[in-house]
Order: C-alpha cells, then structure tokens, then sequence
C-alpha cells in the first residue's frame, strides 16, 4: 500500500494511470483522488477525478439499463470522494465530512430516480426476480423503489467513506506517520448530530413504509464511530489484531453487528467513553 501511495504522489502522469485503471479494483480510483486531494488541493483532485471517470464514461455510453444504474454510482461515487476529502483538508472533521458523503449520497440517488427512471426500473425487475429465485424469498418483503434507492446511496455512501479513509491513513502513511491512528481513534460525534441521525434512521425503520434502507445509509456515521472506538479499546488493552481480524469478518456476515456499532457510537457520542476506559485501567 506504501508503494502504491507513493506512485499516486510521484506525479500527475502515474496518478492519472492509477486512477484510470484502478476501476478495475474495488476504492483505488477514488482513494487515489482523496489522496491527491487531501496533499495537493481541490484543483488537482478535480483533474485526476476526470481520469478516475474516463472509463467509467466510456462504459456508461454502451451500458445496458440496469448496468447504466451501476455506473452512475461509481461516477457519483469519485466526486462526493473529491468533494469530501477537500473538506477534510480545510475543515479536518469527520463529522463535517460523513455529513456531507451522506447528504450528497442521499441527493445522488435521487438525481438517477429522476433521470434515470427507466434503468432503475430494469434494474429494480433484475433484483426482484432475483429474489424471487431464493429459496429464502419472502413474499412480505417487497422491493418497491424507496428500498432501492436507499440501497444505492448506502452504496455511494459506505464506498465513499471507505476511499476518503484509505487516502487518509495513504497520506498519514507519507506525511504523518502515526497521524492517522491517533486522529481514527479520537472519531466522536457531537450529542446533536447523533440524535438527529437516530432519530432519522427510527423514523425510516418504524414509520415510512419501505424505507428501511435509508436507515442503514444514515446510520453509517455512528457505526463508524463504534468501530473507532473498538480500535482505541483494542490499542488500549493491548489486545492482539486478531481481535480486529475476528470483529471484521462477524461484521461481513452477522448484521445485527452493524446495529450494536451504531449503539457504541451514539452512547460513545453521549457519555464519552474512552475517558473512562482509561481510568478503568488506573
């Protein structure tokens, strides 16, 4: 990863390269323009931003309906990354920033509602047709285009966050070592912001019909803030990573993990936890 950070800052020609074939793996063209954006400035983001959306462009033109959808994410994606990580460099909060990729995600989704109507509607056929082959399928559980559109942001959402983070810890690892550990684990949302976002995610899960999804997409920020603050306790307890390595891969197959990390964070965000790990330790 250090090499492939210090190609990205060797030049525009070699972080124009990475970023226009890192397409092919999953955060590296939009982690490179965070990293590009959060040393050299807006300008030069927005310059590589246009080499991480060159072939994205391109297959956007010849994509079918439902893979047109897809596209557009990953293109919506490379900008709310470019954005995010210019206010991380003049703001240098995590708050303001996941307020932002959430918002934006939130707005992408629907700008393709409207503009893309008739490939979400083949892309929406797909995924219930899908669902309906699963020998698990559920005939309560209806697709409707809310769900949809929730999922797409989550997924403009979460990618985005996890870029903005790999051009962090990319810079850090350059600039600042250590920096960005330190900076990860002292993640904590102001009392307001996180009420305000559980009470959004308690009205989508309990009172709008089919909305469950957006309670995921807003919720983002405070499990990010569980997992910061799992990261400090392991650092302060001296814990092995193999902690970590077991906790990430639950995280990918249990999901009611994803709820508890939102519960972490919003009592981390109320009662300031970490002060009174380190006193249990006195």
């Amino acid at each position: 990863m250090r090499a492939l950070a210090q190609l990205i800052s060797s030049g525009r020609i070699q972080a124009g390269m990475v970023a226009f074939f890192g397409n092919i793996i999953p955060f590296i063209s939009p982690a490179a323009v965070s990293l590009v954006t959060l040393t050299k400035g807006l300008s030069d983001g927005l310059v590589l931003s246009l080499y991480a959306i060159t072939p994205l462009t391109i297959i956007l033109i010849f994509a079918t309906d439902a893979n047109t959808v897809v596209t557009m994410l990953s293109i919506f994606t490379v900008f709310c990354v470019l954005i995010g990580s210019s206010i991380m460099r003049l703001r240098s909060s995590w708050q303001e920033v996941l307020v932002f990729i959430v918002v934006f995600s939130a707005i992408s989704t629907m700008f393709a509602s409207i503009f893309f109507n008739h490939s979400l509607v083949a892309l929406e056929n797909i995924i219930k047709e899908f669902f309906k082959d699963s020998q698990n399928f559920n005939d309560n559980f209806l697709i409707g285009r809310a769900f949809l559109l929730g999922v797409a942001g989550y997924v403009i959402a979460l990618t985005s966050i996890v870029s903005v983070i790999l051009g962090r810890w990319w810079q850090a690892m350059l600039y600042n070592p250590g920096g960005f550990k330190l900076e990860f684990h002292q993640l904590r949302f102001s009392s307001l912001f996180s009420v305000t976002i559980l009470i959004g995610m308690f009205i989508c899960e309990f009172f709008l019909e089919g909305y469950t999804s957006w309670s995921s997409l807003f919720g983002l920020p405070l499990m990010l803030g569980g997992i910061a603050l799992l990261h400090y306790s392991v650092t302060l307890y001296q814990l092995s990573s193999f902690w970590l390595v077991g906790f990430y891969l639950a995280l990918l197959f249990l999901s009611p993990l994803s709820i508890m990390l939102v519960g972490i964070g919003f009592l981390d965000s109320i009662f300031n936890i970490r002060p009174k790990l380190i006193s249990h330790i006195k």
